[in-house]
């Protein structure tokens, strides 16, 4: 539950629910969530205590960390446009002389206007318990990003449509309109939702963090290979999950990710699982000293005597997978 402040000094309390029929059949998105997530607990509790006997773990959740993108646009010239207004989206027009291509937007300072917008928008969330985290330019020109650090996903997910809701009270009071349709401009990136999802036992342990040695965590191997497993087995419904009219504007698009489901784990994990599969010794790569989320990964030196080497992981830095595995997580690139 949470309260929100209301109109003329009052306050409103909100109350999470489901939606269900008569019957029991889940009509909303939520029950779903809900009943999934109990399967996963109660199978992945059961092998990670089959695994480890004295692990005792009696409970296993999804974490779940959502980066909302959207573009904020200027509230008059917003209302010039009915297409936008009634669609989400424009359908006529003409791409400027200068939009993305040299991406001045997404590597600049965030306009004050909008920086205006978003530091209210921190607080609010702060107010309802929502951990904003980042703010930054995205690639298209007004587009725009927030993120949340990690929470429990069903949490995660009642914190991001707050967020949203929040956002659009926010930019209305600035004299902006927040755009959340996936395609509202055609030539330029449109608004994904990039879910970085993990499970977790309940004292608090990673179950896909590969550790320093993951070719020696066991329990590691088996939870990826698992969700491997599963990608496999249900592509199609993750892909009919994001196939709304709106998202299809993108996927497979002029931008990342392609439409087709596939996981990406970077080359490292690949040797991992390749050795395994072959019988034979790991290839040399290189080992951090540290114990770290990182896997293996390598070090970038700059060329700067006043700089210092910068560690690299081995992730999807293309953005060539829908599904791919960063760090010790997956990002679900919706």
């Amino acid at each position: 539950m949470f309260v929100q402040r209301g109109p003329n000094g009052t306050s409103i309390l909100y109350i999470p629910s489901v939606f269900i029929s008569y019957n029991g059949d889940a009509l909303d998105e939520k029950t779903g969530l809900l009943r999934s997530n109990e399967v996963l607990s109660r199978a992945a509790a059961e092998l990670v205590n089959l695994l480890e006997p004295d692990a005792h773990v009696a409970h296993v959740y999804t974490t779940l960390g959502t980066e909302q993108e959207f573009f904020l646009v200027d509230r008059t010239m917003y209302a010039l446009r009915p297409d936008l207004k009634i669609t989400g989206r424009t359908l006529v027009g003409q791409l400027p002389p200068r939009h993305q291509q040299l991406e001045d937007h997404y590597f600049g300072r965030i306009p004050s206007r909008v920086m205006r917008a978003i530091s209210e928008l921190e607080l609010e969330c702060l107010r309802l318990g929502i951990p904003i985290k980042t703010r930054h330019n995205e690639v298209a020109p007004a587009q725009f990003e927030v993120a949340p650090i990690f929470e429990e996903a069903s949490v995660a997910v009642d914190h991001n449509l707050l967020t949203m809701d929040v956002l659009h009270k926010v930019a209305h009071r600035h004299n902006l309109r927040v755009l959340y349709h996936e395609k509202p401009f055609k030539g330029v990136n449109g608004s994904g939702k990039h879910c970085n999802w993990a499970v977790a036992t309940d004292r608090g342990e990673n179950l896909l963090d590969p550790t320093v040695r993951p070719e020696t965590n066991f329990r590691f191997l088996v939870f990826l290979l698992a969700v491997l497993r599963a990608l496999q087995e249900h592509a199609p419904l993750l892909r009919a999950a994001i196939s709304s009219s709106s998202n299809e504007h993108r996927l497979g698009a002029q931008e990342a990710p392609p439409a087709i489901i596939s996981a990406f784990l970077g080359d490292q994990l690949n040797e991992v699982l390749d050795a395994i599969d072959e019988d034979r010794p790991l290839k040399n790569f290189s080992v951090p000293q540290f114990q770290t989320i990182k896997v293996g990964g390598t070090v970038l030196d700059v060329k700067v005597a006043g700089l210092p080497h910068i560690a690299r992981d081995l992730t999807d830095r293309n953005r060539t997978s829908p599904f791919a595995f960063t760090g010790n997580k997956f990002e679900f690139r919706a």
